[in-house]
């Protein structure tokens, strides 16, 4: 059984580090990370900039769901 549990540990930290060497070695994937990070900072500015009326716009959201639950007419 130990065996088995040692063998299993082997090929999974093999998948990782094959994973890892992949990701810091490929320059798709750099771009990528990079595109995504992008994206990321992006929405947090929008969001950032924004924030007073997503608000507004979630209470409303809200409000309406608990109304349309309490009273479904």
């Amino acid at each position: 059984m130990l065996n088995k549990v040692d063998l299993l540990l082997l090929t999974a930290k093999s998948r990782w580090d094959g994973f890892m060497d992949r990701l810091v070695h490929e320059e798709k994937g750099a771009a990528d990370i990079v595109a995504i990070l992008v994206v990321i900072v992006i929405l947090l500015g929008v969001a950032t900039i924004f924030k007073g009326q997503l608000e507004e716009l979630v209470k409303s959201v809200f409000g309406k769901a608990t109304g349309w639950v309490e009273n479904p007419t």
